[in-house]
């Protein structure tokens, strides 16, 4: 598959990162929906909003990475 391709994985590599990516969104999303609803209520600094750019700029690097090892071979 020219995606797999493009980003030097495997499916099976392709599958774990995109769910690890999927359950970690659902996760906080869960956490701010009920933050929503009883403000209350604190959030995980993993899965607040701060949590949240920390993790995106963390995977997008693998990403970044991961291509420039497939540029180099």
């Amino acid at each position: 598959m020219k995606h797999l391709k493009e980003n030097n994985q495997t499916y099976v590599s392709h599958i774990k990162f995109v769910w690890k990516i999927a359950l970690y969104m659902l996760i906080s999303s869960c956490f701010l929906l009920i933050h929503g609803l009883l403000p209350f209520l604190h959030i995980p600094k993993l899965f607040s909003l701060e949590g949240m750019v920390h993790k995106i700029k963390k995977w997008d690097n693998y990403i970044k990475v991961t291509k420039l090892k497939k540029e180099k071979y």
